[in-house]
Order: C-alpha cells, then structure tokens, then sequence
C-alpha cells in the first residue's frame, strides 16, 4: 500500500515540479502544401468498389493555411492547452476506370466524375510538460472534431454526396530538444487513436527558430491518414501528407 501512495504521488506532483515558470502564449500560422492519396468508399463493405481519389477522382496536391493558439501557465495540476483549426477543401475532375456503387448511386466505368472534399478538423489538446528544459516532453490527450462531406457527381449516373461527423478521443504526445543560446529547436509531435478497425492520426516534424522579439518561425512535414472502416457508413484510408512552414508570435 505505501509503494502505491508513494507511486499515485509521483505521477501526481510531475506535472507540478514540471509547470512552466510564467504564463506564455503562442499564436501562430503555418501554410501546408500537401498530397492526396488513398481510396474511398461508402455504404458498401466490398472493397471491389474503392475508388482511387488519384487514378478516378483526378486528386493530386493541395495547399492551406491553419492556425494555432496555445496556452502553458505555472498553475499546478492544470493541463496546458492547444487549440488549432484545420480545413481541407478541395475539388477533382476525373474519369471512372471501372464501375462501382458508392453509396445509392452506381457510377458506370469510363465515366467522367466531378468530387468536391471538404474534411473540417478541430483539435482541442490539453497536455502536461513532462520535461520541459533543453529536452522536451508533453503527455496528454487530443480531442479532434470532424466534420467532412465527399460528394461526387457522374455525367450520366447523377450524385451522391457522404457526410462524416463527430468527436474523436486520440492520444497526445509530442518531444523536442532545444539548442542552447542559438533560439533553434527541433521537435515532433502527434495524435493517434484505433478504435475497432478505424485508426486517425496526425503527426508534426519540424525545425523552429524562436528570436527575442516575440517572434519566431517553423518549417516542417505534416500528415494526416484516415482509415475509416464504417465510420458514419464510410469506408476509406486517406491520407494527406507535405512540407509547411510558418510563424508564430509568443508572449
């Protein structure tokens, strides 16, 4: 029983012996440019009928802006926060090289096919600095909102549009190393979760320079994967993946 107390008291005081010093704020943008691959497919567990959203749908690369605001205090036992805002949106024009039915509609081979896809993300991150020196480590979870829709429309066979929706619950881990008196770091960080036979992640690699001057800069890789296995009746294993760069204000 004492070992047990004594180990419920670690993990509790680690976050207090590991809170930031201050109050500090960072708001900051990056600009993605990303590719798109992967299949897709709704209302039907046969894969047979997967669409190829490169080789069918006429996807290829992309590129957005998304914003970030984060919060870290000295306050004991109070995760830190990070709020960010993800929207992808994006619009094809490809050709059918088979048929298949996606959703109520059965689109025909050789078909020509126009598809819009919009997956909105929201992720609310509360975390604990674990380490939080020259070497870095948080521990804590994400909340990521999502709300997509995939529509396509064949030339002859009509369309037929998917909706997705809902929170996801994923873990959140991220690590870094500062470089002494040069304001350089390196740092990665990621959110994953499996549930049944869905899987989400998101992951960030990045370099940042942080000057004196409240200002400071981040160039890195990012990607996102779906792999959606009747999920709101939708089948899919999607990803979207590139280089970003961006800045940043802290206070």
């Amino acid at each position: 029983m004492r070992h047990t107390l004594i180990t419920v008291l670690a993990v509790l005081l680690i976050p207090t012996l590991s809170a930031a010093d201050t109050l500090g704020v960072r708001v900051g943008a990056n600009y993605w440019n990303y590719d798109i691959g992967g299949t897709a497919r709704y209302k039907t567990k046969d894969s047979s009928n997967n669409i190829d959203v490169n080789k069918d749908l006429g996807y290829d690369d992309g590129n957005l802006g998304y914003y970030y605001i984060s919060l870290e205090h000295p306050v004991p036992l109070l995760p830190n926060v990070r709020i960010s805002k993800t929207d992808i949106d994006e619009d094809a024009n490809g050709r059918l090289a088979q048929t298949v039915i996606y959703g109520d509609i059965t689109f025909q081979a050789n078909e020509d096919v126009s598809s819009k896809v919009q997956l909105d993300q929201t992720d609310i991150t509360l975390y604990y600095s674990l380490l939080d020196n020259v070497v870095n480590l948080d521990l804590g979870l994400n909340a990521k909102y999502i709300d997509g829709k995939a529509r396509i429309t064949g030339a002859v066979s009509g369309t037929q549009t998917a909706d997705i929706s809902g929170w996801v619950p994923m873990a959140y881990v991220g690590i870094g190393a500062d470089l002494p008196l040069t304001g350089l770091s390196v740092s990665a960080d990621g959110a994953y979760v499996k549930y049944q036979s869905s899987s989400f992640y998101d992951f960030t690699v990045r370099a940042t320079y942080t000057s004196p001057w409240f200002v400071g800069a981040d160039v890195g890789y990012r990607k996102i994967k779906l792999d959606l296995d009747d999920f709101d009746d939708s089948f899919a294993d999607v990803e979207f993946d590139g280089p970003y760069a961006g800045l940043y204000l802290h206070f």
